[in-house]
């Protein structure tokens, strides 16, 4: 599904400036799979997701997406980005039944509206925030919790492969974290997507995904199957605290 084989990128390369931003990363998730990355301010987690996405291009090594280096537009032919600004996947001028429908149209493209899937009013009435009773209302009378929720469900209706999260929870109150990380959870599980999240939560980190991903200074330092090994957030806030370079 996602395939990066020794991949460095360095940013500014030879001036002053120069920095590498990831090292010799290795790194293979497969389909289905919820992999949840973590680590420390510039350990690399942004750049990997821009790799992934095709917004960056490896200095050396190879980044494959279902069996494609990709361009930087070709990532949402079979995937979708939420990032950390719940506006940014909305259109908050437009009411959340025209969002919907706009969002059911592959990419955005077009002109018009297309319909709304009864798939994604169930998403909707799964986070318990009310936005399947208000379809009229606009977006930017939304909370910050209801915008992301909407932009979650907008970003799976038009079934990609893979859902790319970047800190997607960062901006919002525990509870609202809480209801997304569990909308989170059931995109995974029930529509099979293939998740690969960035987080500064530990606590978010130990509760949810299949794989937890350590990094430091560019490089993977650990990666944690829960299936074979429990984690806890004190472990991994000591583990990037530590800089621990052993790969579990």
């Amino acid at each position: 599904m996602i395939e990066l084989q020794h991949v460095t990128v360095i940013y500014n390369r030879g001036t002053l400036d120069e920095k590498v931003a990831l090292n010799d990363v290795d790194l293979s998730i497969e389909e289905g799979q919820f992999v949840v990355i973590v680590g420390a301010n510039g350990a690399g987690k942004s750049t990997l997701m821009k790799v992934i996405v095709g917004e960056v291009k490896p200095t050396f090594g190879l980044c494959r997406v279902m069996g494609q280096v990709l361009k930087e537009e070709k990532i949402f032919k079979c995937g979708s980005i939420v990032c950390q600004d719940p506006n940014l996947g909305i259109f908050p001028n437009l009411s959340i039944e025209e969002n919907l429908m706009l969002a059911r149209k592959k990419g955005f493209r077009g002109l018009g509206f297309g319909r709304i899937d009864e798939r994604a009013i169930q998403l909707l009435k799964s986070t318990g925030l009310g936005l399947e009773e208000n379809l009229k209302k606009k977006a930017s009378k939304l909370s910050g919790g209801q915008k992301q929720a909407l932009a979650m469900v907008m970003a799976v209706s038009s079934n990609p492969k893979i859902l790319l999260l970047d800190e997607h929870t960062a901006s919002l109150d525990p509870k609202s974290t809480e209801k997304i990380m569990e909308l989170t959870e059931r995109i995974n599980e029930e529509l099979g997507t293939t998740i690969l999240m960035i987080t500064h939560d530990m606590n978010i980190a130990e509760q949810y995904g299949d794989q937890v991903i350590v990094m430091e200074d560019g490089r993977i330092v650990a990666r944690i199957d829960k299936s074979k090994q429990k984690i806890q957030a004190s472990q991994l806030k000591s583990m990037i605290k530590s800089k621990i370079t052993t790969i579990t």
